[in-house]
């Protein structure tokens, strides 16, 4: 683990958190050897995870997004009962923040399989899509884009140097400790003022995001700000409200040796990272008391199959008690889950089922009391916080 900040390489004092489990779970749902510890940077407001020497094997063998289909995606929102899928909204934002009738040259960092930029290729006429990720696992969906693209894999075609007019990159700086590094590599493929526009998770928005393993950047707007500005970048928007618990972030390649942008005044961060601390000690306390005071013949039901109903899965001192999982996302129906099915909420056959309810807990009661039907009389509900 490093001592110092990956953003602003001052020291760390203290961890802020450390996981009572010699496990950690990651965006995979899978458990690695390791604690999760956490520390919090005084100066630029980043926080950090340890590094576990587990992530080099995950990495390499267990991390695909969506790869299953072309189709495949990851639920964002139900709104009046419609679906609203990630690269769907994404795509949305995207396309309100540039003109990219303007700037058509556009690389996806860290693709996969680039379904935002799918998306923007079939809405916007004469984009020329350039794709890059570390492996060649995504080659196949890359040879169906809309528009013919331009591929590279386990680095940047130097040809595409200067020659790019913006350059994507969705949750993926989250992941990667060396952050000056791809900074640099990301200014060297714009030209003179192109768009470097991002997203990485708000963890003061999604507390899930403070406890997953291979999330070793957990950014503040000030770190954020601090990391482009001191990188070659300018123009620095910082939103948090386009999309949920998340930051989308865009700045412009700054000319060689321009000063640094002045900051704006920021939010002092330090006490909401310590308050996210406590949370998670206490969230499994209160999982261990759910489950004790639930009657053995209650089948046990958990809501959410993602970070926060895996979590809550690992707590468990009988996860065989788990009959179900319940989740909105048609794309997880018929999966399993430590061999309990994925199904719809509608589809769940126990009355009298306990519900540990995996959602952030922000939003976990409003989606709650939005599913009919869920609320069933004498039902017992575990909500996180």
């Amino acid at each position: 683990m490093s001592e110092n900040c990956n953003v602003c390489g001052a020291p760390f004092d203290a961890p802020i958190f450390e996981s009572a489990e010699a496990k950690s779970l990651t965006t995979m749902n899978t458990l690695i050897n390791g604690k999760t510890t956490v520390y919090f940077c005084a100066h630029c407001q980043h926080g950090q995870t340890n590094e576990l020497p587990d992530l080099v094997e995950f990495y390499a063998t267990e991390y695909e997004i969506n790869i299953d289909s072309e189709d495949d995606d990851q639920l964002y929102d139900v709104i009046d009962g419609k679906e609203i899928y990630r690269s769907e909204h994404q795509a949305r934002v995207l396309m309100s923040k540039i003109d990219l009738s303007r700037h058509r040259k556009v690389l996806d960092y860290g693709c996969a399989k680039a379904p935002t930029l799918r998306q923007v290729c079939g809405a916007v006429p004469g984009i020329e899509p350039y794709l890059y990720d570390v492996t060649d696992k995504y080659i196949p969906f890359w040879e169906t884009f809309p528009s013919k693209a331009q591929w590279a894999t386990h680095s940047p075609d130097p040809k595409w140097h200067g020659q790019i007019d913006v350059v994507l990159s969705f949750y993926a700086l989250e992941h990667i400790p060396h952050l000056a590094g791809i900074l640099g590599d990301v200014r060297a493929l714009l030209v003179d003022g192109g768009y470097f526009y991002f997203i990485v998770p708000d963890m003061y928005q999604n507390a899930a995001d403070f406890v997953v393993a291979d999330h070793v950047n957990h950014f503040s707007r000030q770190s954020l700000w601090h990391l482009l500005a001191n990188n070659g970048f300018t123009d620095i928007d910082i939103d948090d409200q386009a999309h949920a618990s998340a930051y989308v972030v865009s700045a412009r390649r700054a000319p060689d040796g321009a000063a640094p942008p002045a900051p704006p005044v920021f939010e002092d961060r330090a006490r909401q990272a310590l308050e996210l601390a406590e949370l998670w000690g206490s969230i499994k306390t209160g999982i261990t008391a759910f489950e004790a005071h639930t009657p053995a013949d209650v089948p046990l039901v958990i809501y959410g199959a993602g970070i926060y109903g895996n979590f809550i899965l690992s707590c468990l001192a009988n996860p065989e008690r788990v009959t179900h999982f319940l989740d909105q996302n048609a794309f997880l129906h018929g999966t399993e889950i430590s061999g309990a099915p994925v199904i719809a909420p509608a589809d769940l056959p126990h009355q009298k089922a306990a519900i540990l309810v995996g959602l952030n807990p922000r939003n976990a009661r409003r989606i709650i009391d939005e599913i009919p039907g869920l609320r069933a009389p004498g039902r017992d509900f575990l909500f996180l916080a």
